[in-house]
């Protein structure tokens, strides 16, 4: 055998190793793209939900503030009232009176508060205690909700 014989005989064994290198790099930069379009998208999808989670609170807690409002004023929309430790059967819906009316204010629309209140009575005086649910987005994960409660002189 002559050295131009070796030659091709080694080129001819070598025939796709370009191909199969190339296919192999092509899938290991396709596996890590994929993997970081997929921690973006989550990273999104957590961030939209603590904004959303946000609306909700403040939700609550501007429904906390027009329900005493109403309790400190005698105005008629707040008729939620529970007795200490019962479920209420009803509640004070803000801005409107059903739960399908949604605050149109800028940062809080499409969201609502659900309120209703007890009077507490002690030793030292009668308290509010107003416990309020703020919604915002849809249902389930394309949503959030929100509770505050508390406690106000009367």
């Amino acid at each position: 055998m002559t050295n131009t014989q070796d030659k091709r005989a080694s080129r001819h064994g070598q025939t796709g190793l370009g191909l199969v290198s190339a296919i192999f790099v092509i899938t290991v930069l396709a596996v890590i793209i994929a993997g970081m379009v997929r921690f973006f998208s989550t990273g999104q999808n957590v961030t939209a939900q603590e904004f959303l989670g946000a609306r909700a609170i403040t939700a609550a807690q501007t429904g906390i503030e027009l329900e005493l409002t109403c309790l400190e004023n005698g105005l008629s929309g707040c008729t939620a009232s529970s007795a200490v430790g019962s479920v209420p059967t009803r509640w004070d819906y803000w801005p409107g009176p059903t739960s399908s009316t949604r605050f149109s204010v800028t940062g809080l629309n499409d969201c609502y508060a659900e309120v209703f209140y007890a009077t507490v009575s002690s030793p030292v005086g009668s308290f509010w205690t107003i416990d309020s649910t703020g919604f915002c987005g849809g249902d389930g994960l394309d949503g959030a909700a929100r509770r505050v409660v508390i406690r106000a002189a009367q």
